[in-house]
């Protein structure tokens, strides 16, 4: 179900507080200012989940919202954002780019670097928010992309993509949740393969999703490495595979799963072993810190990897 939000039903001093608090734990924490006073800001705000995409739509009164470095820098799931104009003006900055969008135009932007979105008129805007480890698309082609201006006149595809979008943030679709559940891959699937025909990258353009899977998966074990039951059923879900096929499109990449969840972690622990931050911390903590709960069982795997046991490499430092 969607979550509304709407400035007439909260109390005229404390808007600007209560959207930015909205903002900050159902979409991404960004510094917002409005050029007014709160009594006479006027907003409607949408809030729905499709699967692994977050969707939020706001028709506003001007505002400038910032990700700042700070933020950009704080530890989180990155994610990568569609805007979709739907009326008025928007400025959207991300790194050397910078895109004016009109109705039916799009950015791409996402949240590990700052960037700034001035909305300098009332403005109707749909955001679509998906996990970067979902999107399967080299962080090269994320950076060249992010902060242009995308529309019919300089994509083919985006005639087709921004009404797609557009009809998923207005119409109810979100609200049913098998409907909501079976958009999440098309969508992302969509906005992948905006992406790459905006950059001319035939290759990545024309591979299937599935073709994508290795880069995806690997992605996936770094961003939740210190989960204890990262496991290969896991891993297979999140991407909506069976283990079986997991298991063969890794070995086919000459990937092995528990050999690369192995030695990320042996690399987090070795780090942590020496980081003035963890010295707190006994051995054994660190290790489960980073998935190894039996100790014993670290030491093992560290000194078959390192030729020496965790207390070794710690003492070595000093």
């Amino acid at each position: 179900m969607s979550l509304v939000l709407r400035s007439d039903d909260l109390p005229p001093d404390d808007r600007i507080e209560i959207i930015r608090e909205a903002i900050w734990t159902e979409v991404m924490p960004v510094e917002i200012s409005y050029d007014r006073p709160g009594p006479q800001i006027e907003v409607v705000c949408r809030l729905a989940t499709a699967g692994s995409v977050n969707f939020s739509s706001a028709r506003s009164t001007p505002t400038t919202l910032r990700r700042t470095p700070a933020l950009a820098r704080q530890d989180h799931d990155p994610k990568v954002f569609l805007a979709v104009q739907v009326s008025g003006t928007s400025m959207f900055a991300q790194g050397d780019n910078q895109a004016v969008l009109r109705r039916g135009e799009m950015a791409v932007y996402d949240s590990t670097r700052p960037y700034t979105v001035l909305n300098t008129t009332r403005t109707d805007l749909h955001y679509f928010q998906v996990p970067r480890s979902e999107l399967g698309l080299p962080a090269s082609t994320l950076d060249a992309v992010a902060g242009l201006r995308i529309g019919p006149d300089n994509n083919p595809l985006a005639a087709v993509v921004a009404p797609y979008f557009d009809t998923l943030g207005s119409t109810d679709v979100l609200d049913h949740p098998t409907a909501a559940a079976l958009v999440a891959g098309p969508s992302i699937d969509l906005l992948r393969a905006l992406i790459t025909t905006h950059l001319a990258d035939e290759p990545l353009a024309a591979a299937p999703l599935q073709g994508s899977l290795v880069l995806r998966v690997q992605e996936y074990v770094r961003m939740h490495l210190a989960d204890r039951d990262l496991t290969a059923a896991r891993v297979a879900a999140a991407h909506h595979v069976s283990v079986r096929h997991l298991y063969a499109e890794l070995e086919r990449a000459g990937v092995g799963l528990q050999d690369t969840i192995r030695a990320l972690r042996l690399h987090e622990c070795r780090r942590a072993l020496r980081d003035p931050a963890s010295a707190h911390l006994t051995v054994a903590a660190v290790g489960a810190r980073w998935g190894f709960v039996d100790a014993s069982h670290f030491g093992r795997v560290f000194r078959r990897e390192y030729g020496m046991t965790p207390r070794e490499w710690r003492a070595a430092s000093g």
